[in-house]
């Protein structure tokens, strides 16, 4: 069984005790259903950890998104978000550089352009601790669940659903998106997504949900 956690205070405790001592690198992953706080809890994880003098990447799965020009090729367009719209096999790759200290660049999603970036991040191959954060990276399915077999620690964020579709209709309006297309997207895509991200899991070492009376 997992450890729930509610405080972030807890958890970044719980992680600092884990890193100390460990074998470098050392690989987080955290997993979740869309617009859970799984950026903003790695981001802040990751600046946290380099002020303590660790040195962190964060290394999102967004940049793994196939571009909008192979999902139209692939009639897949209008389910990007879809575990079958990312290059689970690239993304399992790009573990094994980390895991292997290689330089390399780790490719980031752009909100603006809608489309990955594939010079993101740079990887020095120097990094202490790396944190990966994505819908997928704990999904049973392979190829995926073989990336996660290089992770030292799992996460899964979690959060109500009523609090999710307010921070994704949030989310689609500042990418462009009208009302109506915003809660088409939320009911085709987000929510069933997130039940399947849910059902669908490995078994985490750590559950950190958001309580709506927090």
């Amino acid at each position: 069984m997992p450890e729930i956690i509610h405080s972030y205070d807890a958890l970044m405790k719980t992680i600092v005790d884990r890193v100390e001592g460990a074998a470098a690198p050392f690989l987080i992953g955290i997993a979740g259903p869309p617009a859970t706080g799984k950026s903003t809890l790695a981001e802040r994880l990751v600046a946290d950890l380099n002020a303590a003098g660790t040195k962190t990447c964060f290394c999102p799965m967004d940049g793994f998104h196939l571009t909008n020009a192979q999902l139209d090729a692939q009639g897949l367009r209008a389910a990007k978000g879809r575990i079958d719209t990312f290059d689970a096999d690239a993304f399992i790759a790009a573990v094994q550089r980390l895991t292997a200290r290689d330089p390399f660049w780790w490719p980031v999603y752009s909100r603006q352009r809608h489309d990955p970036i594939p010079e993101g991040t740079r990887i020095s191959g120097t990094e202490d601790v790396y944190v990966t954060e994505g819908n997928y990276v704990l999904s049973n399915a392979e190829p995926w669940r073989t990336a996660s077999d290089a992770f030292n620690l799992s996460l899964f964020v979690d959060t109500p659903d009523e609090i999710l579709r307010q921070r994704l209709l949030n989310r689609h309006h500042k990418s462009g998106r009208s009302q109506s297309e915003a809660l088409e997207k939320i009911d085709r895509t987000d929510i069933p997504n997130a039940g399947i991200i849910r059902n669908e899991r490995q078994v985490e070492d750590i559950l950190f949900y958001e309580r709506a009376d927090d």
